[in-house]
């Protein structure tokens, strides 16, 4: 078993932590829609959530790398 660094650690926090901004932005977005500013507000929020969660989704199999056995032939 390998030990995780600061570094990578470090790195999946603010892959987490890039959710919350992404989150606001999008239900700001669709607060003032409903006030009657722009579509594009909770269109762009929506594109930052989906985002950041795709950098959590990318990050996700680093954590597992060495798990997975490839079968032997």
């Amino acid at each position: 078993m390998t030990k995780t660094s600061t570094s990578s650690r470090i790195s999946r926090a603010l892959d987490w932590a890039g959710l919350i901004p992404s989150s606001m932005l999008f239900w700001i977005g669709i607060t003032d829609y409903r006030e009657g500013a722009s579509i594009a507000w909770p269109t762009g929020g929506a594109v930052l959530v989906l985002i950041s969660l795709w950098v959590v989704y990318r990050g996700l199999p680093h954590r597992r790398e060495g798990t997975l056995v490839p079968p032997q032939e």
